[in-house]
């Protein structure tokens, strides 16, 4: 389950060892806090995992970034081992610096537009008075206690959104969200299918469905706790059952042609599988100036 232990949640709030981290990345817009299984968060920048933190009996524990993205440079001059380990979480300055190296190392080990389209939702959606809540990144269902022959092929999804409005139901939806941005989500028919296909199994497992369903009722009181949800959650009825939602964003007219042939890939595969067809949301990428 993604959680932590309420220790864990009181370690980044007033007077915690983990406060001053936990303010360090709050102000940066570019970073991600996200709640993980094994009492874990971790720490995304264009949903590469910058630093993992783990908390027992009041001491912390933090994995930085792996040597992969430095091994022709530097790794951040900062240490989070356990004899720097106070001080660092001690000193904010420490904690930027960290924090601005391991950016700066991410972005020249790999670029992507998806990326930083995707946070931006996630950063633009944090409120319970708006329609839409994105409550997670990245999830995955965990399948380590299923047989291995009862296991849904693993896919990752893009965002986990709960709809503020009722359905007929008197439900709140919850969304598996697969974003696709511009002309680099067009090349053909096999992805955006097996993305569906996938889906669709989560949506038939009553046992995904159930974990999905609980997974986002502790993400949401434990974010909400932090400050990183706005707003008023309380009566919230969360369907049993998620949906799917495809973001779409484009950067002008033919790339929004192009992804209007995905949309009718994506409806028709629907249809084939017999499932609900998924919601569509538009996102015009480009930025017009106003004064």
């Amino acid at each position: 389950m993604r959680t932590i232990t309420d220790e864990h949640l009181q370690a980044y709030q007033e007077g915690g060892r983990l406060q001053k981290l936990f303010d360090v990345i709050k102000e940066d817009p570019e970073l991600s806090f996200e709640i993980r299984m094994n009492n874990k968060v971790m720490i995304y920048y264009h949903k590469d995992r910058i630093l993992t933190i783990s908390y027992c009996k009041g001491k912390p524990s933090i994995d930085t970034l792996s040597e992969k993205y430095y091994k022709n440079d530097t790794p951040p001059p900062v240490s989070f081992e356990d004899g720097d380990l106070i001080q660092t979480l001690r000193d904010k300055s420490q904690l930027r610096q960290y924090f601005r190296e391991a950016k700066r190392l991410v972005g020249s080990y790999k670029v992507g537009e998806e990326f930083e389209v995707q946070q931006n939702i996630a950063l633009g959606n944090r409120s319970f008075n708006n329609r839409f809540v994105v409550v997670d990144m990245e999830w995955q269902l965990p399948q380590s206690d299923i047989k291995e022959e009862d296991r849904i092929i693993k896919t990752r999804f893009d965002l986990v959104v709960v709809d503020m409005k009722r359905n007929e139901r008197g439900e709140n939806d919850v969304y598996l969200g697969e974003l696709k941005v511009g002309m680099g989500a067009t090349g053909g028919k096999s992805g955006i299918v097996a993305h569906i296909e996938k889906t669709n199994e989560i949506m038939k497992s009553p046992k995904a469905c159930a974990v999905l369903r609980a997974d986002v009722e502790r993400i949401i009181r434990q974010k909400a706790a932090l400050g990183l949800l706005e707003g008023d959650y309380a009566g919230l009825n969360l369907s049993d059952t998620p949906c799917m939602m495809i973001i779409l964003a484009y950067r002008g007219n033919e790339e929004k042609k192009a992804l209007e042939e995905q949309e009718d890939i994506a409806k028709d595969t629907a249809r084939e599988l017999r499932m609900a067809e998924p919601l569509f949301v538009w996102h015009d990428a480009l930025i017009t100036l106003e004064v």
